[in-house]
């Protein structure tokens, strides 16, 4: 045991009141379906092991900054016990791989596969789960609530996947025109999507599984009078798994890919001429995400880790409004792709509002 005499009351913030437990809960929801942003901003000018290595150190950096001034240094209850210290670093070392699993399922799959399979898993397991860890909440209501979430989860795989065939029916007949032309026609880029569709589905599958493990590992850590502060799990937490998943990343560059690899192979030497702006990207998106994570792990002490889980997996209807509104991802998509987001969203507001009558 750790003895923190001056730790012995819960003198780190968190919310002590319902409203604002669901609120910091929700930014969660926000951070969680936003932080993707900033790899499309970055794009093609970095690559995927550079940006994915400056988002783990923006999740460390933002760890240690909550940890310093919202969790003022505390370490946990009176008599910290050790055991809990491990659940942390093992939440965040099985987060590190299920992350890499899950964009690399995202790249080899495409999103109308790699969601249902990998994020759906994750919400529906990594609800039950916690809850049998630290059972707060009505079960009568999260149950129900996280079965809507992922009815919209597949809702929002059905609409990529609708406006991902319309993509390839015009494809297909930008290539028809192009040959009837007498011009060369267009090719799709030789790339990791060529895959057996059998290993993409194992390893978003894997993915979804080792993503519903890290919650209720963490709420055992964070569980009891010797529990620690959510500030201190969290950098445990982000520290693992930074190591966890730069140590994946580096092994890539020299063929150990024990997750296949997403881009080319590149040196450190690379990665140090990168201008630090682009760099900025990467970074920026650690901490968004960073800060939805610790905010989930806040809000999990009023609310329940069950429920605070559960609410920020609705996050899917964020990415969605980012994709309608500012990227315009579904201009010129059919009919059916718009009505099976009206059902996303339309499930994904009923799951998010049994979730909050369950606390």
């Amino acid at each position: 045991l750790l003895h923190t005499p001056a730790m012995a009351q819960t003198n780190w913030w968190e919310p002590d009141a319902f409203g604002l437990a669901l609120a910091t809960a929700l930014v969660s929801t926000a951070s969680w379906g936003s932080w993707s942003n900033t790899a499309k901003a970055a794009g093609d000018r970095v690559p995927f092991s550079h940006f994915y290595c400056d988002f783990c150190l923006g999740t460390l950096f933002t760890a240690l900054i909550l940890f310093l001034i919202p969790g003022k240094l505390a370490l946990g209850h009176e008599n910290v016990d050790l055991i809990n210290i491990l659940y942390a670093s093992a939440a965040g070392s099985v987060f590190g791989i299920a992350n890499l699993m899950l964009t690399t399922g995202i790249a080899v799959a495409g999103i109308s596969i790699a969601f249902p399979l990998c994020i759906g898993t994750a919400l529906v397991m990594g609800t039950v789960l916690t809850y049998l860890v630290d059972p707060k909440g009505d079960p009568k209501l999260i149950f129900p609530g996280v079965l809507l979430a992922f009815l919209g989860v597949l809702a929002n795989a059905r609409a990529y996947s609708l406006l991902q065939r319309e993509r390839a029916a015009t494809n297909a007949g930008l290539r028809t025109d192009a040959e009837t032309a007498g011009e060369e026609p267009l090719t799709e880029e030789d790339d990791s999507s060529s895959n057996s569709f059998t290993r993409n589905v194992v390893i978003c599958v894997a993915g979804g599984l080792l993503m519903s493990c890290w919650s209720p590992l963490s709420a055992q850590g964070l569980k009891g009078p010797h529990g620690l502060s959510p500030y201190f799990s969290f950098l445990f937490f982000t520290a693992c798994g930074t190591v966890v998943g730069l140590g994946i990343i580096v092994g890539q560059q020299f063929g150990l890919n024990c997750i296949p690899r997403v881009g080319p192979i590149t040196s450190i030497k690379e990665y140090l001429q990168l201008p630090i702006l682009l760099h900025g990207w990467g970074f920026l998106g650690g901490s968004i995400w960073a800060v939805g994570t610790g905010a989930n792990l806040v809000s999990g002490q009023p609310l329940g880790p069950a429920l605070s889980y559960a609410l920020g997996q609705t996050a899917p209807l964020v990415a969605v409004l980012w994709g309608l509104g500012f990227y315009r991802e579904f201009d010129g998509a059919p009919r059916q792709a718009f009505l099976f987001l009206i059902l996303m969203f339309a499930l994904f507001i009923a799951a998010i509002a049994l979730l909050c009558l369950s606390s």
